[in-house]
C-alpha cells in the first residue's frame, strides 16, 4: 500500500496503483486505479500514464469491460507511477427502465411520491394528463431519465439542470452550457430506453414485437405500412418464411427508421421510403445480439456518417440507437471497433439515488398518487 493519501485538491498528489497479471480479457496486464485517488474512479476512461521508459500506456478503472493491453513484463513496472494528463470521460451509456417492475415494487407509492417532486411543474402537468397508467409512469421515467443523464455525465446538481426543445421538439440540456453530449429517450411496450453518446446527435427507439395486427395477415399488415419502406425492405420482410419472422423484421426496420430520425431531430418524416436500410443477414437478429454492420442509404446516397446498434432489451423488445461516426479520443468507441455497449436494465430507486426536490407538491405528493392510482391499466 501507498502512503496516506493527502487531500485529493493538492496538485502534487499522485494516485497510486495497483497491477493484476489476472486479467481474462486477453493478452497482458490490467492496470487498475486503486482508492483513495483525487480522480474518479467512476470514469469509464483515465487518460494516459507515464511509466519510467514507456509512456502514454493507458489506464482504465478495473470496472471498464474493454481493458486496455499492457505490453510490459511486471518485472519493469515500479510504485508509485504518475498520470501525465486526464481526459473526459465517455458518455456512452443505454438505460431501459421496466414499467411491469415498476408496478411490482411494494414501494411504488413512496417512490413515484419523490419521483413527481424531482421534475419540473411543466414536466408534471404533461405526465398527469395521460390517460393510462403506463403512459403517466413511461412520462415520469422518461424526464427522469433524461434528467439523471445530464447530472451523471456532467455532476451537476438536480436542480441546476434545465432542458429546452429544438423547433421540431427534440429535448436537449440548456444548461450546464458544458453538456455537449447526445441524450435521447423513447417508450414503447413494457420499456421506456434510453442513450447517450459523446456526440451531440443520437437517437434511439424501442419496439416491442406484437403478435396482434388487428387480424391482419403479417403481408396484409406489411402491404398497409408499405409506402414505409423501400423496395429491398419490403422483399425482405415478405420473404421471411413465417408471420413471426415478417413481423419482426417488420419492426427491425421500423426502429431503425425511428432511430435516424430522432438523431437528426427530425421527428417525423412523409416519405419514409427514402431511408433504405441494408442489414447484413449473416448476423442473427435474436436476443444477444449487437449488430454495428446495418448501412443506410438516403435516396440512394450511401449515409457513412452514421452508426446504428441493433440488439435487444428482452426476447420481446428490440432497441436501435443511431449515433454519428465521428467520435472524440475519449469515447470507448473511438478506441475500440468492438466495443459493446448493451442496455442495462435500472429501477426507480437508480434513477432517484442522486434525485432532489425541485417542485414540491402538496402532502408530498398524496394526491398526484390518488390521481395515478385511479387511472385505468392498458388492455394488451
Amino acid at each position: 500500500p501507498g502512503p496516506p493519501a493527502p487531500s485529493s485538491t493538492d496538485p502534487h498528489y499522485w494516485p497510486w496503483l495497483s497491477l493484476s497479471n489476472t486479467c481474462k480479457w486477453g493478452k497482458g496486464l490490467g492496470l487498475y486505479l486503486s482508492s483513495p485517488s483525487p480522480l474518479s474512479s467512476s470514469s469509464y476512461l483515465l487518460g494516459s500514464a507515464s511509466i519510467h521508459s514507456c509512456p502514454l500506456s493507458p489506464l482504465v478503472p478495473s470496472h471498464t469491460p474493454f481493458l486496455s493491453r499492457l505490453s510490459l513484463p511486471l518485472s519493469s513496472l515500479q510504485l508509485p507511477m504518475t498520470v501525465t494528463h486526464s481526459v473526459e470521460q465517455c458518455k456512452c451509456s443505454r438505460w431501459a427502465v421496466s414499467l411491469s417492475h415498476g408496478f411490482e415494487n411494494p414501494q411504488l407509492e413512496k417512490l413515484f411520491r419523490k419521483a413527481v417532486q424531482c421534475i419540473t411543474q411543466e414536466e408534471f402537468d404533461k405526465l398527469s394528463k395521460q390517460r393510462h397508467k403506463e403512459d403517466a409512469l413511461a412520462s415520469l421515467y422518461g424526464r427522469l431519465l433524461y434528467r439523471e443523464g445530464v447530472r451523471k455525465f456532467t455532476n451537476c446538481d438536480w436542480d441546476e439542470i434545465s432542458f429546452g426543445r429544438t423547433e421540431r421538439g427534440k429535448p436537449y440540456a440548456m444548461t450546464p452550457e458544458n453538456a455537449t453530449f447526445g441524450i435521447n429517450v423513447s417508450h414503447q411496450g413494457n420499456y421506456v430506453a434510453f442513450a447517450s453518446s459523446c456526440t451531440p446527435r443520437v437517437g434511439v427507439d424501442v419496439m416491442r414485437l406484437d403478435k396482434e395486427r388487428n387480424n391482419k395477415s403479417a403481408d396484409e399488415y406489411i402491404n398497409s405500412m408499405a409506402k414505409s419502406a423501400s423496395d429491398e425492405e419490403l422483399r425482405q420482410m415478405r420473404g421471411q418464411p413465417t408471420e413471426a419472422m415478417k413481423m419482426t423484421m417488420f419492426y427491425r426496420y421500423w426502429c431503425l427508421k425511428e432511430a435516424i430520425l430522432k438523431a437528426t431531430g427530425e421527428g417525423i418524416m412523409q416519405d419514409l421510403n427514402r431511408l433504405d436500410f441494408r442489414c447484413d443477414f449473416t448476423e442473427r437478429y435474436r436476443q444477444g445480439c449487437f449488430i454495428i454492420s446495418t448501412k443506410m442509404n438516403e435516396d440512394g446516397k450511401p449515409q457513412r456518417q452514421w452508426i446504428f446498434e441493433e440488439s435487444f432489451i428482452d426476447n420481446n423488445h428490440s432497441a436501435a440507437v443511431c449515433k454519428e461516426k465521428r467520435a472524440p479520443s475519449y469515447c470507448v468507441f473511438s478506441k475500440q471497433d468492438d466495443a459493446r455497449i448493451f442496455f442495462s436494465k435500472i429501477g426507480l430507486e437508480t434513477l432517484l439515488d442522486h434525485a432532489t426536490i425541485i417542485n414540491a407538491l402538496p402532502q408530498d405528493g398524496l394526491q398526484a398518487w390518488e390521481d395515478f392510482c385511479l387511472k385505468p391499466r392498458k388492455m394488451f
